[in-house]
């Protein structure tokens, strides 16, 4: 039987690396093009693809007080003015799953990981589907990977690598002004690229490819 201490970091390991669940043992060299454009990448569409009839809290459309109330809360997290959190169906989705425990493999209410969630969440806010895990999640040609952080916008992707060896192992999605949702040992969280244990982890973005990758999800 382990000892406990030992036990313990074993699991938090396992935790933070969870989302990636089909590893390759080398790591790909992020310095060519093949894996990372380092030149502005395409203009993203998935802000205004969710953003059709009352979705939208833009052109004075009337909210309703939940609405509104989901503006200040989640301007709150961003420290961002109410008025620039339009994409309301965005924003639902992600209140609806915060402060969601974590599991690694899971993908319910009662315990998911950092990869199941961008694959719920992309599938119901933008009907695009993409695969299960953050190792594939970078590596499909529907995404457009980049460095820069300058040219993230909402609803990009964000690959960290976590644990040496692994050159994927956990993914979030953009919101604005540096912070992203995501799930990780503290459950469905939002958090900031400035924050050092993210911004030594982070590997680059990707922006999904919309035409390519518009599709129902199954489950």
């Amino acid at each position: 039987m382990l000892p406990r201490k030992i036990f313990g970091t074993l699991l938090i390991t396992l935790i933070l690396s969870g989302c990636s669940l089909f590893k390759k043992p080398v790591a790909p060299d992020y310095s060519t093009s093949l894996y990372i454009n380092n030149t502005r990448p395409k203009d993203s569409l998935l802000h205004t693809a969710a953003l059709t009839g009352n979705e939208s809290a833009s052109g004075g459309s009337t909210l309703s007080r939940s609405d509104s109330l989901l503006r200040v809360k989640y301007a709150g997290y961003l420290q961002v003015p109410a008025d620039s959190i339009v994409n309301l169906k965005l924003y639902r989705f992600i209140d609806e799953w915060l402060h969601t425990p974590y599991q690694w493999g899971g993908t319910t209410k009662r315990g998911i990981d950092c990869s199941a969630l961008m694959q719920r969440l992309l599938a119901e806010v933008y009907d695009i589907y993409i695969p299960r895990t953050s190792y594939q999640q970078y590596f499909t040609d529907n995404v457009e990977r980049f460095a820069r952080w300058e040219s993230l916008a909402e609803g990009d992707l964000i690959f960290f690598k976590t644990i040496p060896g692994n050159p994927i192992t956990h993914v979030g999605l953009y919101l604005g002004n540096g912070r992203f949702v995501n799930a990780a040992s503290r459950g469905v969280t939002i958090e900031s690229l400035q924050k050092p244990y993210w911004a030594a982890r982070y590997v680059a973005s990707g922006r999904l490819i919309v035409n390519k990758s518009r599709k129902v999800a199954k489950n």
